[in-house]
């Protein structure tokens, strides 16, 4: 049979249908009556003529009415008597599962033959009571069964429900069935079904070569001695998976065995580990940095502990100085799951692409935007059961934005040169029913994330100084569907229908660079980076994602949104084509693209037309 979770379970080894024991005496005297039935039958009984059954009587019966019980019994009165009939009605009144023994025989009667058959009944249920059930409750149990106290105890009905037993503990991912230790007694009418539900004896990973067996096991509810749950297995193994240490590519199912004991089971779990360490060297050119130099160490899983770390250093041609990033994260800080991120970074952003900035830009030549960002962040994460997940993080840094020696500061893209010092905490709580975090196919993922700070900004062009609190409110709501139901495991291909709100709203001391922004990859696609800011935003998007063969799968989306409101509407503009809104002004973006899993993630390449044309966007993963 299968689980409802879809692991196959298996046969218990050893298991017993239980049925009442029959009564010895009773199976002795049945005997005896056949057997003296027999020895007075007349010789040459075969030759005299078929008597003719005149009357059929039941005794023994109290609960069970006589018309249930002639109901099988195929002889009739005005029929000729036959002993093999006489017997076959006998098994048939047996086979109704109500008597401990039946016996049946003929005596003469005026004209013919008369037919007894005698019942041994069995005693009425009083209670009902069960042991050893933990999964289910009693009330579930007794709604699951056919026999009820007050009714007559029947074999058949018995075993009927511990078959409906098994299958109620199937539905919940669970193994259990009914021992032979069952029994009825006959005095008090009490039914005692003790249950074995099946614990789990081991897990095991095979094929594990960096990783640290703890670390994965860490990752899973599932423990030795627990009951054994084919769901909650489910659940943990894409757990296990979405820590991205194991390649998705080679999923197997679990294998799952009897243990040494009784009602026990060994879990296998088949992995292959992924590259979790990269270095990466390159070397390129744009017309804002000129030749970039840059190396990034990454790894996830470092000493094959789940620790993760990774380091950055850039230098370009035209930069104020080399950039670099340090972070660690540890998820697994404390038992209970809470994770611990540490980040330090001083780097040179370029928010703006050349098309906003730069030769051939209207803004000038000399018109040039970068942001050095020094700074710091310490966050903690904590589970608070199994959907939901608090965040808090502590961020401060300070941003200098550049200005190109000898530029003329009347161009208005100096109005956003601002240089400030904040101080903010991060308050995030998450909801998170989805299937499989790196590629859902049903469930939701909702959050809202709370974010006081102070700041302190300086405007390099106006010299004008302010400083104060400042508060964002950010809601990010997300929802999947898909005809064929949630995955039931890792490598599942459905098609899916993903929709996406996003809502965010600052007011207070607000810097230009910690509005928000909206365009490009990440967010309404079909536009330039960063092309619409503001202190609100609202933006949805809508995606239909089809698996093509192997590890692609095509997606068709659909953007629509704005960022507006806030101090710089009309910092850089001196023209129409860049001129930002007070009010909310839709935007749409429609487009394509295709999904390609790699060792390293999902590669996405999108292409999006908006309202100023089309635009390529390139990202890893899942645009939400």
């Amino acid at each position: 049979m299968k689980s409802a979770a879809g692991f196959s379970l298996w046969p218990v080894s050893g298991h017993r249908r239980w049925r009442m024991a029959r009564s010895l005496r009773a199976a002795i005297a049945r005997v005896l009556i056949v057997a003296l039935v027999l020895s007075n039958l007349p010789a040459g009984l075969c030759a005299q003529e078929s008597k003719v059954i005149t009357e059929i009587e039941i005794i023994g019966n109290k609960n069970i009415g006589r018309e249930a019980i002639m109901s099988v019994v195929q002889e009739k009165p005005g029929t000729p008597f036959d002993q093999a009939k006489m017997q076959a009605d006998r098994a048939a009144i047996e086979k109704l599962g109500y008597f401990s023994a039946v016996s049946a025989r003929e005596e003469d009667a005026p004209g013919g033959a008369k037919v007894i058959f005698e019942v041994v009944e069995n005693p009425k249920i009083t209670k009902i009571e069960f042991s050893g059930n933990t999964v289910v409750t009693r009330q579930e149990l007794l709604e699951a069964m056919r026999l009820k106290e007050g009714e007559v105890y029947n074999f058949n009905t018995f075993d009927q429900d511990a078959r409906s037993v098994e299958d109620l503990y199937a539905k919940k991912g669970a193994v259990a069935y009914i021992t032979d230790a069952a029994e009825m007694n006959p005095e008090t009418g009490v039914l005692t079904l003790p249950i074995l539900e099946f614990r789990v004896s081991s897990i095991n990973f095979e094929g594990l070569k960096k990783t640290k067996p703890w670390v994965l096991k860490r990752l899973m509810k599932t423990k030795p001695g627990d009951i054994y749950n084919a769901q909650l297995l489910n659940k943990d193994i894409t757990r296990v998976y979405e820590s991205d240490m194991l390649d998705t590519q080679e999923f197997q199912k679990p294998v799952i065995k009897m243990g040494e004991n009784e009602g026990t089971v060994d879990i296998t779990i088949p992995v292959k580990e992924k590259k979790t360490g990269q270095v990466s060297v390159g070397l390129g050119y744009s017309s804002l940095q000129k030749v970039v130099g840059r190396v990034e160490l990454s790894e996830t899983n470092f000493q094959g502990k789940g620790l993760g770390l990774n380091a950055l250093y850039e230098v370009s041609g035209t930069g104020t100085g080399p950039s670099y990033e340090m972070g660690f994260y540890n998820p697994f800080l404390r038992q209970d799951g809470t994770s611990l991120s540490l980040r330090y970074f001083n780097k040179e952003i370029y928010r703006f692409s050349s098309s906003f900035v730069g030769s051939g830009s209207y803004l000038g030549n000399e018109a040039d935007y970068r942001e050095r960002r020094k700074g710091a962040s310490a966050g903690l994460s904590k589970p608070f059961g199994q959907k939901v997940r608090g965040f808090a993080t502590l961020r401060t840094e300070s941003v200098n934005t550049y200005v190109k020696p000898g530029a003329d500061l009347t161009l208005p893209i100096f109005n956003i040169n601002e240089d400030y010092r904040l101080t903010s905490v991060a308050l995030k709580g998450a909801i998170d029913s989805r299937d499989f975090a790196l590629d859902p196919a049903a469930g939701s993922y909702y959050t809202l994330t709370l974010e006081p700070g102070i700041a302190d900004i300086d405007n390099r062009k106006t010299h004008t100084k302010r400083s104060g609190g400042f508060t964002k409110i950010d809601a990010d709501l997300r929802r999947y569907f898909s005809a064929g139901g949630a995955k039931q495991t890792i490598k599942d291909k459905r098609r899916t229908f993903a929709v996406r709100l996003q809502l965010g709203i600052t007011n207070g001391a607000v810097p230009f660079a910690e509005q928000f922004f909206v365009g490009g990859a990440e967010r309404l696609r079909g536009y330039r980076e960063d092309r619409f800011w503001g202190d609100k935003m609202l933006l949805t998007s809508v995606e239909y994602r089809v698996p093509l063969s192997g590890g692609l799968s095509g997606v068709l989306f659909a953007d629509y949104g704005d960022a507006w409101g806030g101090n710089y509407q009309n910092a850089i503009t001196n023209t129409n084509e860049f001129t930002q809104s007070n009010g909310f002004q839709g935007h749409l973006g429609v487009g394509a693209g295709v999904r390609v899993s790699t060792p390293i993630g999902n590669l996405r390449f999108d292409y999006g037309f908006g309202d100023e044309g089309s635009r390529t966007h390139f990202s890893i993963g899942q645009a939400f």
